[in-house]
């Protein structure tokens, strides 16, 4: 494995998660979340993060609000968007962080899309059910980037992805040149040899990059002024968000739910889900497609929610942006998001020429 950066901790969070029952611990995060948001927007704010749409694609209605919904179509359309991230380090370097870069065609490989591909045929699941928006290596270019600013790629786990287009491995030239993986250690270890509830969302061989450019975390870590990796286990045991703060709000960007109405269920307008979480007294619906810990995963929830805070521009709304957002579509009836919150963009991204002289 490569060295670590010189990251910090996020305080209080570490010691509320070493709590083993679920319910005090549930308590103990609420009131960490809080004290470490604090303390995360005192610096000031993240130097720039750009927002990038890759791809619309279909999932599964039964996981995408845990059964709550009522709809007689299989699938939801979901984006997939990509954060183009720009912070100051501890030694006052200005780094750059892809989350969530996913190299979709490769995507295709993993079985539970190799066999919806075959099922529907490629006519069908290229023009109809899914929509390409762009791809990473053409954002990067509108941005002025290119693969030599790049220092980290993270992911807020690992299902589909396929790194060795990027890092290099398995015969593939690596893209970026300099870059290096940020994963959770759990998220590693466990893509390394999956279980076959998790293999079904794995590409075969998609880790298989070399050592040096991985960089193993330990739980919620301060990457520099305005952004942080939160450490949000359940829906996969190294799920990990991102928390950027601007001048105005903190955002996070998660997987553990499809909508931002995930997070305020009770003013879902979807069918089913506001009745669902009423019942059932939740006040998250999480996206349920392997459910590794469905009681970490609602914690998650509620620890991404107090994190991030009300929207600044709607604030009956929490700020919480899936890295696959609910997307209206004529496939998906009843499943129109209730609203549509602003990306995360802020600052300007802008090249780093040290980076570039280095690689």
């Amino acid at each position: 494995m490569s060295q670590s950066p010189a990251f910090r901790p996020l305080p209080f969070l570490v010691e509320a998660h070493a709590e083993p029952l679920p319910g005090p611990r549930l308590q103990k995060l609420r009131r960490a979340a809080l004290l470490a948001r604090e303390r995360f927007v005192q610096e000031g704010p993240v130097a720039a993060v750009a927002t990038c749409e890759l791809v619309t694609f279909p999932y599964p209605a039964l996981f995408a609000f845990s059964g709550a919904s009522l709809s007689p179509a299989p699938y939801v359309m979901l984006t997939h968007r990509m954060q183009v991230v720009q912070f100051v380090d501890t030694e006052g370097v200005r780094r750059t962080l892809l989350f969530n870069p996913t190299d979709y065609e490769r995507s295709q490989t993993a079985p539970f899309y190799h066999s919806l591909r075959e099922r529907y045929g490629p006519f069908l699941s290229d023009k109809l059910m899914s929509t390409r928006r762009g791809t990473v290596r053409g954002h990067l270019a509108s941005l002025g980037l290119t693969p030599a600013d790049v220092d980290y790629l993270a992911f807020d786990h690992l299902h589909l992805q396929d790194l060795r287009g990027w890092l290099g491995g398995g015969g593939a030239t690596a893209y970026f040149p300099r870059a290096r993986l940020l994963v959770q250690r759990e998220e590693w270890d466990a893509v390394k040899e999956p279980h076959p509830l998790q293999a079904v969302w794995s590409v075969p061989g998609g880790a298989d990059v070399p050592d040096e450019r991985v960089v193993c975390l330990e739980g919620d870590t301060w990457l520099g002024v305005g952004a942080a990796l939160l450490f949000t286990p359940g829906h996969t045991r190294g799920n990990m968000s991102l928390a950027v703060a601007t001048s105005r709000e903190v955002f996070v960007t998660s997987e553990n739910g499809v909508a931002t109405e995930s997070y305020t269920p009770l003013l879902s307008a979807i069918p089913g889900v506001r009745r669902f979480a009423e019942q059932m007294g939740w006040e998250v619906v999480l996206n349920g497609n392997t459910r590794e810990d469905s009681l970490a995963q609602y914690s998650s929830m509620v620890v991404e929610k107090l994190f991030a805070g009300p929207s600044a521009v709607e604030r009956s709304f929490i700020n919480c942006h899936p890295s696959s957002v609910l997307t209206a579509h004529l496939l998906a009836p009843g499943f129109a998001p209730t609203i549509v919150l602003p990306a995360p963009n802020f600052g300007d991204v802008r090249p780093t020429p040290a980076n570039r002289r280095a690689a």
